[in-house]
């Protein structure tokens, strides 16, 4: 074939009074194996070193593909991103929260996924390795990744565990190693499940962010990754990479992550977000009316109902659901 040469990939970290993590977090991307990406790091108006302890960083890497916004004023969650998206171009996007840890092979591992010859996907997402905050490792993988969590070991009174995926200690260096996996699994349903980790654990296509990133940064002041990610999905699908590639860090003040008791099926947080969930799956449906024509343009008319009566089914009670489900499959 002839020769091609690979697309460029962006990277925008949020940031707010986070300076015990902000600095290795953009270490992390420094160090990727995939070289041509450019890293904007929004300082959403920190109340304390964050911003200097970033500079900081800035100066000692020396590099021109990163630099720091600072705004005035904190405009939450999906303002920061938005005024970072703004600043970068490229073709592809991540998200890197600054408390999360990149592997060196992150951007390499999703780009090629993406670049794969079966199928097209919106967006790439990777398990996680949950450390503490120190960095010490507290936790393999999420076990949730790729599965409804409601059913993930529903009925199974014993449930055998891959000896590949148990890693091998090395007791010399005080580190795990685990056996390298390349499992990926085409995710296609447009349904309502959370099946990834979070947004510090995916690629997108920025065409995609583009067409589903919320209007309003006050509505979405927080909660913003469901909103984007189930739009996504929703919109086009996604690829899953089983191995984890990054760390997601558990500090004991994570605002989502706040569960301080792990194991089985104890979710990271102990709060019930059925209420919030609600809500974003209102503001989906709203948006999706109020800009009907940018959506049927990209979509279509026919997958643009499918997909508004499918969000319409996650809204109501089991029966009139199903019924909007068999609605869609009739399109």
């Amino acid at each position: 074939m002839p020769d091609t040469k690979l697309p460029r990939v962006s990277v925008v970290v949020t940031c707010f009074n986070c300076p015990d993590y902000v600095g290795d977090a953009i270490r992390s991307v420094a160090r990727q194996s995939f070289r041509d990406f450019d890293c904007v790091i929004v300082d959403d108006a920190s109340t304390d070193n964050s911003a200097a302890i970033v500079q900081q960083v800035l100066d000692e890497l020396d590099d021109p593909r990163f630099r720091l916004i600072r705004l005035e004023k904190n405009v939450g969650q999906t303002g920061a991103t938005r005024r970072g998206l703004a600043a970068v171009q490229a073709p592809f996007v991540c998200f890197l929260d600054s408390d999360d840890l990149w592997n060196e092979d992150f951007l390499e591992r999703h780009l090629a996924a993406h670049l794969n010859e079966s199928y097209a996907v919106g967006f790439t997402a990777c398990n996680a390795r949950l450390i503490d905050g120190q960095g010490a490792l507290i936790a393999g993988g999420v076990y949730w990744f790729g599965k409804d969590r409601a059913v993930a070991d529903r009925g199974r009174a014993f449930a055998p565990i891959d000896p590949a995926r148990v890693p091998k200690l090395d007791m010399a260096s005080g580190k795990a190693d685990w056996r390298q996996q390349t499992p990926y699994r085409l995710y296609t349903r447009r349904s309502v499940h959370w099946v990834w980790v979070s947004t510090s654990s995916m690629m997108f296509r920025r065409s995609l962010i583009d067409l589903v990133f919320p209007a309003d940064d006050e509505v979405f002041r927080l909660h913003m990754d469901f909103y984007v990610v189930v739009m996504a999905q929703m919109v086009a699908g996604s690829l899953l990479i089983d191995e984890p590639l990054y760390s997601y860090r558990l500090h004991g003040r994570n605002f989502a992550a706040n569960n301080p008791i792990l194991g089985g099926r104890l979710h990271l947080s102990a709060r019930n977000w059925g209420d919030t969930y609600a809500q974003m799956l209102d503001r989906m449906l709203e948006a999706m009316i109020t800009d009907r024509e940018r959506f049927v343009t990209a979509l279509g008319e026919k997958q643009y109902m499918r997909m508004s009566l499918r969000m319409r089914a996650a809204r109501a009670n089991p029966l009139i659901g199903w019924l909007f489900v068999v609605r869609s499959w009739l399109i």
